[in-house]
């Protein structure tokens, strides 16, 4: 099954509650999405505004620019700590194998 979010709704302080298609809900903060690169494209996600600015298309969020999200690392964001996921964290490679650490 292709992953979709199909409900969201903004919280505060850069969380987001997401609704997915296999029936799970749950908040994934977005300052993970914050890149401190001038040059990224995501750089303008320091900006609070902005992220409140997305909208839900294609199953994940979407912001202007044609800037998007993989609904599997919104999936990630939200589910992070649940032991039941970490396997599948790992082999989408958002855990390193040996640590679980984020993978960089």
């Amino acid at each position: 099954m292709l992953l979709e979010i199909t409900d969201t709704q903004y919280l505060d302080d850069y969380r987001v509650k997401l609704t997915f298609n296999d029936g799970r809900f749950g908040v994934a903060d977005l300052h993970a999405l914050i890149d401190e690169n001038p040059a990224s494209i995501f750089a303008i996600f320091a900006d609070e505004a902005f992220v409140r600015q997305f909208c839900l298309k294609h199953g994940t969020l979407c912001w202007p620019g044609e800037r998007d999200v993989a609904a599997e690392y919104l999936y990630f964001l939200a589910f992070r700590d649940d032991v039941t996921l970490q396997s599948l964290f790992r082999q989408w490679g958002y855990l390193d194998e040996c640590t679980d650490a984020l993978a960089a």
